[in-house]
């Protein structure tokens, strides 16, 4: 389904395009975001409940602001983390119903800054293939395991790094052991911008 569709039918409420839009396809990246700001305090469920009660509020008033400048999946990860940044800060402010994404702007980092803004920065300076698993599996929520064959192709391309990995269980744990290096090394500098304090 396009955005569009997608969006349509959330407004009318179709209980299969809810439950594959919150439950499967924005899954890995609301429960990363809610985690990441609220500490694990909250079960997965609790947390996508909880942002699907935000979005659906006022007759999915949000949602239909949306205007498809960017991927619906960017537009609702803002919405998520500035929600969820301003729950774990316990901020009186209002937040903001009218989202517009920079376009080509420099980050610029503090309090009013977007979270995405600031990770789609941190991103863009990572080597081609972390960004690639980055992407693949904390973002789309894909299992090392299922992307093995273009990890492969993308690490040929990276030229970067290699690996002595002699079958694919090996290059399965190879690509899990790396992902998890970068990823930790990606909370670090999200946590040095001020983020998760």
């Amino acid at each position: 389904m396009t955005d569009e569709e997608i969006v349509e039918k959330l407004i009318k409420g179709d209980p299969a395009t809810i439950k594959a839009f919150f439950f499967e396809m924005c899954r890995p990246m609301l429960v990363y975001i809610g985690q990441y700001f609220c500490q694990n305090k909250q079960t997965p469920e609790e947390l996508i409940g909880e942002f699907y009660q935000l979005l659906a509020k006022d007759n999915w008033h949000k949602l239909r602001q949306f205007k498809f400048s960017c991927s619906l999946k960017s537009y609702v990860s803002i919405i998520a983390s500035r929600y969820f940044q301003h729950k774990r800060d316990k901020e009186l402010l209002p937040l903001d119903e009218n989202i517009e994404i920079p376009v080509d702007k420099p980050a610029v980092h503090g309090e009013s800054c977007f979270f995405m803004k600031d990770l789609d920065s941190i991103l863009k300076r990572l080597q081609p293939f972390d960004r690639f698993l980055v992407q693949r599996i904390l973002i789309e929520g894909e299992k090392p395991g299922d992307i093995l064959d273009e990890a492969r192709e993308q690490l040929q391309n990276d030229g970067a790094y290699t690996t002595s990995a002699k079958n694919d269980s090996e290059f399965a744990g190879y690509v899990y052991t790396r992902y998890n290096r970068v990823r930790k090394g990606l909370q670090k500098q999200m946590v040095a911008l001020g983020y998760g304090r």
